[in-house]
């Protein structure tokens, strides 16, 4: 492409450069040089030390910087235009590059300023630590978010860290100091002179607007936020972004951008999403929706259809709805707390929260849209974003987008159109049922009395008097005004929800205690009262379940997800949800840039909680075997443990360690018993076992650390509860070991100390997180141990022995009969299949694979080592003891025991199977 092909279409486009290239023909060369490469943030400061250097060394400080600034200005925006239209830049390129002017300028209007003033006043020192203060400028809305128009005006906001005075003759006090900064900066940007201007500013994002001061410290942020701070500056803040601005040497700013991100992450971002909220950014969608249409309407009677920015399906609907579902969740999800919106979109579609498709769509109408924005300003370098009206202006648009007008309007309509339908779903987008369908009014005051009778008919007197009871209680006096009006609005609303069950009283009684646990959290009442089909989720959900019920008493976030019925209703996808929990996890840092442990505990805790009800829910829908469900939460719990390793492992190296070059830990996971079978419930604790394999002198002692670490990891009980219990007493010798053990001292251990009944733990036991070298090398142990030949009759003396101090541990006072402990239970079809297992796999290798009991009985049987008529049976008995145990521990049951007269056939099918291979 040659010089002249690429400054051309730019020519015929935009009037602002034929008319800049007919006056300086100079410049019409350095163009068409310049646009053959790239503008990017190493370029900017290049152009702008050549413009320094061509100054005359008479010039005033003060003059040349404004004229350089604006001049640099100059060249970045016809560089930009010539490679726009001549396809050469991509869009991020343009707004990459806007922004990064943006930046330096705003930092060399600063330098000039404050450095003005500090020779008068001194300078403004940080009473901790005595080194300068410096102004921190916080670039927001398409300046923080680096995604500035070609002709954009800049929202600032100017914050300092401690109050103090300046350390000159003529002292300021800091406030006053940094107001006069800004004040004398505005000029130098914004003022227009000869050269022109560098970029209008705007300061009315400040708190208070208008009429607070020009510059806030810290501290009086943190009071306006926490007092004052409103949904619509939530949204303001969300892209709020502090620009390298440093004035005085020896400087570190450091920890005041640590603190102002302190302040802003928990003001934008709320871990509990309070849907209070929703009914504001309600108004704020309104608000947009109306704005354009007002003030057109009221200056010219311009259609708010040829605005392409905040008319209907324009670039502000798209930001709207993007940010509306990092509103939503990215308190829960740090990896969507994404200042930029392209880069908000893909995490939104990388973690599933958007669908694909309408995450692709938006994407391709805001690249659309903004390419089209940038050619209206280009045209004359005005901060427009209307659409000509006339067809020969329209025409010569569509040429500079390189389409026919035909095209281009066909385009143009059909992305507005989508961008227009996805604004008014934007509540529907983001997983939230929209606050307009919602019923948002309260409950008819209708008597009570008269509610609970044909509700609950001759059941109405315990119900009436435990709601009673709640609405008269100390938690519910104490609450605020609002908070015990939508519980006495909820009661009518969950006399209905339950009245629709099976169980009506037991329903009714369970919501009215998760309601008392869920009642200092305004948010969840405004939930269950203003959304009637989550109430009807959550009072089938309870109906089901005592145990469900319990778990959301416990765990109140997770009734997010009943807003979310169809999503919770897929099947689980555990390898996304492992990308998002990495990618989350990667995003808890510390204002310094370490991981936040605690953060990142809570965000495991979170995830399992929120994955573990989606299978529950799934669960009680019928949805799940109770085979399909221990295989996804053993996998689950796999998940968590090579996660926790690898979050773990940087944390107990030596002080020092580069940790940019650290190797992977040579450790692995060793799952036992309900685990290792992969039969885990929902509650079940993790029997586990840590081994290592690495020459270093101090691998006892770091890998011993490692262990203690993961340990506390799992089972360390923070404020989203605790994610594991955890077993380690099957490692060699038991609490008398090695918290972790080399795999050569597990070798020799199993080979030559092991017990009995450690060979049959062996039998399901598997390689669940950590090295696969390791995994591998203990699963080929673990075949070998198994394979080894034995004396059937010691065996089963060693079997019997461990089976009878199994039942001495677990004594059955009652005339019940034990699923589990019981003869004839579980047990002992456990130790029936370890013994096939142990005596028979040097001849049948296929028992070998850890397939579980009833997979281990029916190859058993096939094979005939034991009767068939016995196999299927028992097999059988134990999928159906699996079952009513997994309903007996949904209903709250501590024990598992049914009445003596019960699944006698399959009791007594067990007990003949054990006498025939273990002997009575």
């Amino acid at each position: 492409m040659s010089e002249l092909i690429i400054v051309e279409p730019a020519l015929r486009w935009s009037g602002v450069l034929r008319r800049k290239l007919d006056a300086n023909p100079a410049f019409s060369l350095w163009l068409e040089s310049a646009a053959q490469h790239p503008v990017t943030r190493k370029t900017i400061p290049l152009w702008l030390d050549e413009l320094k250097g061509a100054a005359a060394d008479s010039e005033p400080p003060a003059t040349m910087i404004r004229r350089v600034l604006r001049q640099l200005r100059e060249r970045v925006f016809f560089t930009l235009m010539v490679r726009d239209i001549a396809g050469l830049a991509p869009l991020h390129e343009v707004v990459a590059a806007m922004s990064a002017l943006a930046d330096l300028a705003v930092s060399e209007a600063y330098q000039l300023t404050a450095a003005e003033l500090a020779a008068t006043h001194g300078t403004p020192l940080d009473p901790a630590t005595g080194k300068p203060q410096e102004l921190l400028l916080l670039g927001m809305g398409k300046l923080g978010g680096r995604e500035l128009n070609v002709s954009s005006d800049i929202d600032l906001i100017a914050l300092y860290g401690e109050e103090g005075e300046t350390n000159g003759r003529r002292s300021l006090s800091h406030h006053e100091f940094y107001g006069r900064v800004v004040q004398r900066m505005m000029p130098v940007l914004s003022e227009i002179d000869a050269f022109g201007q560098v970029f209008r500013t705007d300061l009315r994002l400040r708190p208070d607007g208008d009429s607070g001061p020009l510059a806030w410290s810290l501290d009086a942020l943190e009071n306006y936020l926490v007092a004052q701070g409103r949904e619509w500056e939530r949204y303001a803040w969300l892209k709020a972004r502090p620009i390298l601005c440093r004035a005085f040497e020896g400087s570190d700013p450091s920890a005041q951008w640590h603190q102002l991100e302190a302040l802003r992450v928990p003001f934008v971002y709320r871990k509990y999403f309070d849907f209070d909220a929703l009914a504001a950014l309600r108004s704020l969608r309104e608000r947009i929706r109306q704005d354009w249409q007002r003030r057109a309407l009221a200056r010219n009677g311009i259609d708010a259809t040829h605005n392409i920015k905040l008319g209907e399906g324009g670039i502000r609907e798209i930001e709207f709805v993007v940010q509306l579902n990092q509103l939503i969740r990215g308190g829960r999800r740090p990896s969507l707390q994404q200042r930029s919106l392209q880069a908000a979109l893909y995490k939104q579609r990388r973690a599933g929260v958007m669908p694909p498709e309408d995450a692709n769509r938006l994407e391709a109408a805001y690249v659309f849209l903004r390419r089209v924005e940038h050619r209206l300003q280009y045209r004359e370098d005005e901060q427009t974003h209307l659409l000509p009206r006339d067809a020969g202006l329209r025409q010569e648009l569509a040429a500079s987008m390189q389409m026919s007008p035909e095209a281009f309007e066909e385009t143009l309509q059909a992305h507005r159109s989508f961008v227009s339908q996805a604004f008014r779903n934007a509540f529907r987008i983001a997983g939230m049922q929209d606050p307009e369908t919602a019923s948002s009014e309260p409950a008819p005051e209708a008597d009570l009395e008269t509610r609970l009778q044909d509700c609950l008919g001759q059941d109405c007197g315990v119900i009436g008097q435990r709601m009673q009871t709640l609405l008269e209680s100390p938690r519910l006096r104490s609450l605020q005004r609002t908070s015990r009006d939508r519980v006495k609005a909820l009661m009518p609303r969950l006399l209905e929800a339950s009245a629709s069950t099976a169980h009506p009283v037991q329903t009714a009684t369970r919501l009215l205690d998760l309601v008392e646990a869920i009642a200092p959290r305004s948010a969840y009442l405004a939930l269950l009262a203003e959304y009637p089909d989550t109430l009807a989720r959550v009072a089938r959900i309870v109906s089901a379940s005592p145990w469900a019920s319990q778990y959301l008493e416990r765990y109140p976030l997770l009734l997010d997800g009943l807003i979310e019925w169809r999503s919770l209703m897929l099947p689980l996808d555990l390898a996304q949800v492992a990308q998002q929990l990495k990618s989350d996890l990667d995003a808890c840092l510390l204002p310094d840039g370490r991981p936040d442990v605690e953060q990142q505990m809570n965000l495991m805790r979170d995830c399992q909680r929120q994955t573990t009800f989606q299978l529950l829910a799934q669960d009680l829908e019928g949805i799940l075997s109770i085979e399909a469900l221990a295989d996804q939460l053993s996998a689950l719990a796999d998940l968590l443990l090579r996660e926790t390793i690898q979050r773990v492992w940087p944390l107990v190296q030596p002080k020092g360690t580069d940790l940019a070059q650290l190797e992977p830990p040579h450790f692995a996971i060793l799952a036992y018993g309900r685990l290792g079978g992969k039969e885990l419930g929902y509650a079940s604790d993790l029997d586990l076992v840590f081994l290592y394999q690495d020459t270093r002198e101090d691998a006892t002692e770091l890998y011993t650390r490692l262990g203690r670490r993961i340990v506390s990891w799992l089972s360390t009980l923070t404020s989203s509860g605790r994610l594991y219990d955890i077993d380690l007493r099957l490692r060699p010798d038991g609490d008398a070991g090695l918290l972790a053990v080399s795999v050569d001292a597990f070798e020799r251990y199993q080979k030559e100390s092991a017990w009995a009944w450690e060979h049959q733990a062996l039998t399901r036991a598997r390689y669940a997180a950590g090295d696969p070298a390791i995994g591998a090398k203990l699963e080929a142990l673990r075949r070998e141990i198994l394979l080894r030949p034995r004396e059937a009759e010691a065996l089963k003396n060693e079997i019997r022995s461990m089976r009878e101090r199994i039942s001495a541990g677990h004594p059955n006072p009652t005339a019940d009969f034990d699923l589990k402990h019981d003869r004839g239970g579980m047990v002992d079809i456990e130790f029936i299949t370890q013994y096939l297992v142990l005596m028979c796999s040097n001849q049948h290798p296929i028992l070998l694979e850890n397939l579980g009991n009833i997979a281990l009985l029916g190859i058993a049987g096939q094979a005939g080592l034991i009767p068939a008529d016995l196999a299927i049976p028992v097999a059988d008995a134990y999928r159906t003891f699996r079952r009513m145990q997994h309903a007996l521990r949904l209903q709250g049951a501590e024990k598992v025991r049914i009445g003596q007269d019960q699944l006698l056939a399959e009791r007594n099918a067990v007990i003949k199977l054990w006498n025939h291979v273990i002997g009575a």
